[in-house]
């Protein structure tokens, strides 16, 4: 005699013959269903920002610096690189007994501020620094930066 197998079946057989392959299959709908929901179901018709150009303010003009500072007052002096390499701004720059003199070093490398004749005119100026130095006496101070020598400039103080 032949023996019937029973056909009904109270749960799914893919639930009894492989419970992780269902696991597998469930975490993967679900992950399917995140995807959908985060991408969303636009179609392009969606507000974008259209940025508004703005204008800049025109410049206004300015009167150029005099090359003789009255006493008391401070006057910079910029190193900048030039066409020819590094360079103090201006080289030549007159000024009263007392004035405060800054120099500002623009570039990227080190300079100093070192006096032709030994005064007390001596600064280094690192990469974005300044020196600051007052002229309490007349006289022409030539100065030059000891590690670009070929950076020459004077003070005039009257």
């Amino acid at each position: 005699m032949m023996q019937q197998r029973n056909t009904q079946m109270t749960t799914p057989t893919i639930l009894r013959t492989k419970p992780r392959m269902f696991a597998w299959f469930c975490v993967l709908a679900v992950a399917m269903l995140l995807l959908l929901t985060a991408c969303g179901s636009s179609t392009g018709g969606g507000t974008t920002s259209n940025p508004t150009p703005t204008t800049a303010p025109a410049p206004t003009a300015t009167t150029a610096p005099s090359p003789t500072a009255p006493s008391g007052s401070t006057n910079m002096v910029t190193v900048i690189t030039g066409s020819s390499g590094f360079a103090f701004s201006p080289t030549t720059l007159t000024v009263s007994v007392g004035t405060t003199v800054t120099w500002q070093n623009t570039t990227s490398a080190p300079h100093t501020v070192t006096s032709d004749t030994g005064s007390t005119l001596n600064g280094m100026l690192d990469t974005g620094g300044t020196f600051t130095f007052t002229f309490t006496k007349t006289g022409t101070y030539a100065y030059h930066c000891n590690i670009h020598p070929y950076m020459k400039a004077m003070i005039i103080v009257h």
